[in-house]
């Protein structure tokens, strides 16, 4: 997920609205007002992809778009080693002033470029010899060189969120789904297959990167400084605490559908694919909403705890109406949809219904995540418990996985989100709120 956000001008205690009811009421309206930007562009997007995926699944197979789903598995991986936690550390400094935006754009492009290429040259090779299916080794690996583009358009995309231009970044994004999905289509039915599939992902990233690059020109926003080995040591010591938690979610989220790729073959890792994707798309919703909530908590963190605790609530409230709601959809209605454009995807059904009881645990844990992040000072808490929960994702996986298969993996999914929520919720209420100001 491109992080993004919104720079609202510092000003603790300064502004009487925020030590009043007013305050938090007036936040919330600009964070809703500002999501609503990247709810459009996304929503849109999540539109196109959803139709895209029926097309791709209908078009290449269950086997096929099982190792269509390992390959996207493995670019999510990458996209999360290359970032590395310099999208959040870039957005933080640039909405805090202490940086310009060439200094940040060079040295994150040069650190996030050495590491891409690093590990796809280590990656290439474990994976050449450990995974005897060669076609699927040359698909992640033409996934995975997405991730070179992907690593510029981020740190482009948040410098314009910095300067507040959420409109330019909305426009973009619009710009990246709709010329993926184009790419696709006409490399699929010219009878490219799955390597036509991933070959749009790369080509969209380039025509991402082409927009962008246009837009900032436009706004006249200088990307090019001198590079120092001094600032290079402070972009990577301050994002070294977010990039082991992008590492650690990203396992968590993709490695259930790697394990079953593994163990029960690629039909099994289509359905659960499938099923997964769908449960994907409507994760842009809490993702817009908190990374514009972030700052805002960020500001809030040392100055006002009582307006940040009512904003979390007041946040979280939100999250639950709306992740219930999406959970009776998922639950009655996607089902129907799959029954009647994907057929052959029938037993896809049972892991969306599983795994729609997720829905409201994701939902309600992004505002609770945003608190957690916006100090450093519970970072070493948050790397714990996100590595409790990301171990017992594994072992449940191993241990259920060969017997149960794909509905394994979906139940564990759903008890691994409920139970990070509830550790979050708690280290939340004990440790942030209890403090007296």
């Amino acid at each position: 997920m491109v992080a993004r956000l919104v720079h609202i001008e510092e000003a603790r205690g300064s502004n009487p609205l925020e030590s009043t009811p007013l305050g938090c009421v007036t936040r919330m309206r600009k964070i809703l007002q500002q999501s609503s930007w990247l709810f459009l562009a996304q929503g849109l997007g999540r539109v196109i992809g959803f139709f895209y995926t029926i097309f791709l699944a209908r078009t290449l197979g269950v086997e096929d778009f099982g190792i269509y789903a390992v390959a996207l598995a493995y670019y999510s991986l990458f996209a999360g080693l290359a970032d590395f936690g310099f999208s959040r550390f870039l957005i933080r400094e640039l909405a805090r002033g202490a940086v310009r935006p060439a200094q940040v754009f060079s040295h994150v492009a040069i650190l996030r470029l050495t590491i891409t290429s690093l590990l796809f040259a280590v990656f290439s090779i474990i994976l050449y010899i450990l995974d005897p299916d060669k076609l699927r080794v040359h698909i992640s690996l033409l996934a995975v060189l997405t991730v070179l583009p992907a690593s510029i358009t981020q740190t482009l995309d948040g410098i314009l969120i910095a300067k507040q231009k959420i409109k330019i970044s909305a426009v973009s994004l619009v710009s990246l789904n709709l010329f993926t999905a184009g790419a696709g289509l006409f490399l699929i039915m010219s009878g490219f297959g799955v390597n036509g599939a991933v070959a749009a992902l790369i080509l969209g990233q380039l025509i991402y990167l082409i927009t962008l690059l246009f837009f900032l020109r436009k706004q006249r926003i200088s990307l090019l400084s001198v590079v120092k080995g001094v600032h290079l040591k402070q972009v990577l010591t301050g994002s070294l605490p977010y990039g082991l938690l992008a590492i650690l979610g990203l396992i968590y989220f993709r490695i259930d559908t790697l394990m079953l790729s593994y163990m029960r073959g690629n039909f099994e890792t289509g359905i659960y694919g499938a099923a997964y994707k769908f449960l994907e798309a409507i994760i842009f919703i809490p993702g817009a909403f908190s990374v514009v909530l972030f700052p805002t908590l960020a500001k809030l963190h040392d100055g006002n705890i009582e307006e940040m605790k009512k904003i979390y609530f007041k946040s979280m409230k939100l999250m639950v109406v709306s992740g219930i709601m999406l959970l009776i959809a998922y639950f009655f209605i996607l089902p129907e949809v799959i029954r009647f454009f994907l057929p052959q995807y029938l037993e896809a059904t049972d892991a969306i219904k599983i795994l729609s009881f997720s829905i409201p645990f994701i939902f309600m844990a992004t505002p609770g995540v945003q608190v957690m992040l916006s100090s450093n000072k519970y970072l070493k808490e948050v790397i714990y418990f996100s590595s409790l929960t990301v171990v017992f994702n594994i072992v449940f996986n191993l241990i259920f996985i060969p017997k149960f298969g794909f509905r394994a993996a979906a139940w564990i999914t759903v008890v691994s989100d409920i139970m990070s929520f509830m550790l979050f919720y708690l280290l939340i209420n004990r440790k942030i709120f209890a403090i007296k100001k």
